[in-house]
């Protein structure tokens, strides 16, 4: 009988609110939570805006990078990556669109050159 007592005091106590909420381990976080937890907004923005500009295919870089020598703002060859030039272009371009200058390609750059920006964000 003791025993019996016993174990159902220790489920019991296992069991409560108190303890369980003392035993819970803190869930490992994905980068992403980390990140958007840790980053003030404005830096949350430029992150967004980075895996943004990440994911553009190469085609649209390159129509970027050939809009851009167009209008005289040099990025060297339009190969689809975005290198120091190309960066260095869309920041002139954009400090001359009044812009913030950021050096991404992010929709209102992309409006700017005059390309399609009705392509899906994720």
């Amino acid at each position: 009988m003791r025993k019996i007592v016993i174990a159902l005091l220790a489920t019991t106590l296992i069991g409560s609110p108190v303890f369980a909420a003392s035993n819970n381990q803190k869930q490992p976080q994905t980068k992403q939570q980390q990140t958007s937890q840790t980053q003030p907004p404005k830096q949350q923005q430029t992150a967004q805006d980075d895996q943004t500009q990440q994911n553009l295919p190469r085609r649209e870089i390159r129509q970027a990078q050939q809009a851009l020598n167009k209008d005289g703002f040099k990025v060297g060859r339009a190969d689809g990556r975005l290198g120091p030039e190309t960066e260095a272009a869309i920041k002139q371009f954009q400090q001359s669109k009044q812009i913030q200058p950021s050096g991404q390609l992010d929709q209102q750059t992309m409006a700017d050159l005059g390309l399609d920006t009705s392509r899906q964000q994720k």
